[in-house]
């Protein structure tokens, strides 16, 4: 008798006329309906997951088979003519290239199809009397997702070890909850099927998931090590939902960062390379580079990877890749990436992929060979009987594999993109959500943000790009944890209340324990030297330190100045950090901060819109920051109402140019004006440093909006002003002005915008040492933003 492959086909029952087909389901929503028939699926789904993990490992169409196809047991799957030999350490599944979301699609499908066959053909037989009905119910279910963008905790039904189901008119009874943890049907432990242990990232003791009988979610270090709780697993879903919700919104919404990534995922222009993988080319002619565009960071899989973390925690299966799929949260996850996938089709539906290189993580075993393709065999995914395997052409459409989500009910390419749109909005904009609260507000606006005409707003928008080297450590999972120091310290100290962000490297090592090898592509990779990106928005971290008073404004001098305190470290999957010579010289790191202007419309049908981010020079590891500043140039922070040292007093020879992001056109109701008066301090004075009159005024600007004049003055400690000089720079100051004084023997030079405008004689010979910003009447609002940059130059050569 000729083999029999198991045909991946999808559910054919449950369709309707012209094609409809039911839904994948919310699963906190669909598990707690009151609906009879959404009870009776949600009961048949236990029933049949149940039962699907207590079928015999070793047999090909068991949970643990299925699970073992991403990793291990690192075994052929209905492939009968391909050896142990042949397969190696491998395993099947695909991440770091263009086959990450159609591989992941047949995957979900095999699932889903296993346990509707076994709740028709096995649960559903033992209730005769019941049978019509529960058939009714099972035609139209479909796998369920878990939206942890919307509902950042693990799902309710799921944190339980016991159920208590009522079916069939028996009596109520009490089960062992299948979405609690996946426990071996023989009491066996793993390694007895295969499972092995994985390589510690810091070269310590291997993690022995062989010695599970059980999976863990977020073990503690002490559970780790102690040989009876890791062997049957330990769950704590409270620490799970603390990583998941670690950056928690500003407003009272019961979500937060992940829904950000969520939204701009779907948001973004991106076509289909740099939406389905965080692998980027170095090469910055390539198609899948980055170095052109800091949307071009974002990605799923990235976002994808640190679910995996957050659920999984230091050591949890969830968080390693050869046993994360034995977590039954794992299905659960992957539903909803393929949701997010289809959103992104619909969204997108021409943008698709022909060609791709292999890259680091190896895909020889699924027949990549150097290139992928759209016809490439998903291997070990079959159609039909005969072996036909699947490719990514056969996964585009979902509507064809029998299923389809709330929120895409008419068809692949049919869906309405202003309705799409909308649901992006209402669900997953948490800035947008924000930054119209502030707009709508009665109190007065922070600097940075501004209402727009129609109630909208528009704020400045700061997100973090991180870029790293995947096989860094051999290939074994990571974390970058970044941090931020707290003002007017100078220790790293790498608190829990000053972390900001993280981004996980969801990886495997090429060889276990023992030297075998699992990817024969991982060395090649390194030296390679190809990255990994992730893309990770800033603005509800400062917006909530606004909230919390630690910050006043969100326009770039005093964000840039916050976000200079930031610092990083490497931890490895037991949480332990990895001293920073073991990864210098091979994690390739580059962290940047780039920033934009966000356009919010009242109307979620209508688009935000935003120019090209830009990369702030001299933040984060400053590898792709542009180059060197020249010595003798330094930058300062210069705040409204301050007397604002100099980090190096300026002399003759010397320039101070003053930029400032914004600049209020109006023509103020009064005579109102803006400051900007170049101090000296006399170091051996005893007078009171906090008073402006205690200074030598060696020149003072004053731009008067309302008639659109400049004034100029100086005087000496404790004396008068002497007469004031006035001009009208032609044409008036940009929106982004730049004011640049040079210091001569004789005279100081001001330009405006890169014009000369006037020259002040020079009375008061003296250094430059302190800047006083301010506005007259003093409590009035400077036309220039409230904090400005002020570059001094020892050589105005330098000058750009």
């Amino acid at each position: 008798m000729s083999y029999r492959y198991y045909p991946i086909t999808g559910i054919k029952e449950g369709w309707g006329p012209g094609g409809k087909v039911p839904v994948r389901r919310d699963f906190d929503e669909w598990s707690t309906s009151k609906d009879p028939t959404d009870k009776i699926q949600f009961i048949l789904y236990l029933l049949a997951l149940k039962r699907l993990q207590a079928v015999d490992p070793a047999n090909r169409d068991s949970y643990f088979q299925i699970a073992g196809i991403h990793g291990y047991p690192y075994a052929p799957w209905d492939e009968p003519s391909t050896t142990q030999k042949e397969i190696g350490r491998k395993g099947y599944c695909v991440h770091a290239n263009n086959l990450f979301p159609p591989w992941h699609r047949p995957y979900m499908l095999l699932y889903e199809q296993r346990l509707y066959e076994i709740m028709v053909n096995e649960i559903i037989p033992k209730y005769p009397a019941y049978k019509e009905k529960y058939l009714e119910a099972a035609r139209t279910w479909r796998l369920p997702f878990w939206d942890w963008a919307k509902n950042p905790r693990v799902p309710e039904l799921a944190r339980y070890k016991t159920v208590g189901i009522t079916f069939g008119g028996e009596p109520k009874v009490e089960i062992a909850n299948p979405l609690y943890q996946f426990r071996m049907p023989n009491d066996k432990k793993m390694k007895n099927y295969g499972v092995g242990s994985i390589v510690n990232a810091d070269g310590g003791d291997p993690l022995e998931y062989g010695e599970c009988i059980a999976t863990s979610r977020c073990p503690t270090e002490e559970e780790r090590k102690d040989p009876d709780k890791w062997a049957n697993g330990v769950v704590h879903d409270d620490t799970a939902d603390k990583l998941l919700a670690e950056h928690s919104s500003i407003t009272d919404l019961s979500y937060g960062s992940a829904a950000e990534l969520v939204y701009r995922l779907l948001t973004y222009p991106m076509d289909y390379p740099h939406f389905a993988t965080l692998a980027r080319d170095e090469d910055a002619t390539s198609a899948t580079a980055s170095t052109t565009k800091v949307t071009n960071d974002i990605n799923i899989e990235f976002i994808h990877n640190n679910i995996h973390y957050w659920v999984g925690g230091n050591g949890g299966h969830m968080s390693q890749i050869p046993v994360a799929t034995f977590d039954p949260t794992f299905w659960l996850h992957h539903c909803n990436i393929d949701r997010l996938f289809a959103i992104w089709q619909s969204l997108h539906p021409d943008e698709w992929f022909e060609t791709d290189i292999q890259r680091y993580f190896d895909q020889k075993i699924v027949g990549s060979g150097t290139l992928i393709t759209n016809k490439t065999p998903l291997r070990p995914f079959h159609k039909d009987i005969k072996g036909t395997v699947w490719t990514p052409d056969d996964a585009r459409d979902w509507f064809k594999l029998g299923y389809t989500y709330p929120e895409l009910l008419k068809g692949y390419g049919k869906e309405d993109p202003a309705e799409l749109l909308k649901m992006v909005n209402d669900n997953y904009g948490i800035t947008r959500k924000e930054a119209l609260m502030l707009a709508q507000s009665a109190s007065a606006l922070p600097p940075g943000v501004e209402l727009v005409d129609d109630g909208g707003a528009k704020m400045y928008d700061y997100a973090l790009s991180i870029k790293y080297s995947k096989f860094a450590l051999g290939g074994r999972p990571f974390n970058i944890e970044v941090f931020l120091r707290p003002e007017g310290e100078t220790e790293n100290t790498f608190r829990t209340e000053d972390f900001v962000t993280n981004v996980f490297n969801f990886s495997q090592p090429p060889e276990n324990e023992d030297g075998v090898e699992v990817c024969s592509n991982c060395k090649d990779g390194q030296d390679a030297n190809i990255q990994a990106t992730a893309y990770i928005p800033l603005t509800s971290y400062l917006l909530k330190m606004i909230q919390q008073q630690q910050l006043d404004s969100l326009e770039p001098p005093t964000v840039e100045k916050v976000l200079a305190r930031m610092y990083w470290r490497i931890v490895d999957i037991g949480g332990g950090p990895i001293p920073e010579e073991q990864w210098s010289d091979t994690m390739n790191l580059d962290l940047s901060v780039s920033k934009t202007q966000m356009s919010y419309s009242t109307n979620p049908t209508i688009p935000t819109t935003f120019p090209d981010p830009e990369k702030i020079p001299n933040l984060g590891t400053g590898l792709n920051s542009g180059p060197p500043v020249p010595t003798g140039v330094v930058g300062n922070n210069i705040t409204v109402t301050k007397i604002n040292k100099l980090s190096e007093a300026v002399s003759v020879g010397g320039s101070i140019v003053f930029t400032s992001p914004s600049m209020n056109q109006a023509k103020p109701s009064r005579d109102v004006g803006t400051g900007i008066a170049l101090l000296n301090w006399d170091p051996s004075s005893t007078a009171d440093p906090l008073d402006t009159e205690n200074y030598d005024i060696l020149m003072s600007i004053v731009i008067k909006s309302q008639r659109r004049v400049v004034q100029c003055n100086h005087k000496l400690a404790g004396k008068g002003y002497n007469l004031i000089k006035e001009f009208t720079p032609s044409p008036w100051f940009s929106d982004s002005p730049k004011i640049r004084v040079d210091i001569k023997e004789g005279e100081f030079d001001i330009y405006v915008d890169g014009r000369k405008v006037q020259s002040y004689k020079r009375e008061i010979k003296k250094s430059v040492t302190h800047v006083h910003y301010y506005c007259t009447p003093s409590r009035s609002e400077p036309a220039m933003a409230r904090e400005i940059t002020a570059n001094t130059y020892r050589d105005t050569a330098k000058v750009s």
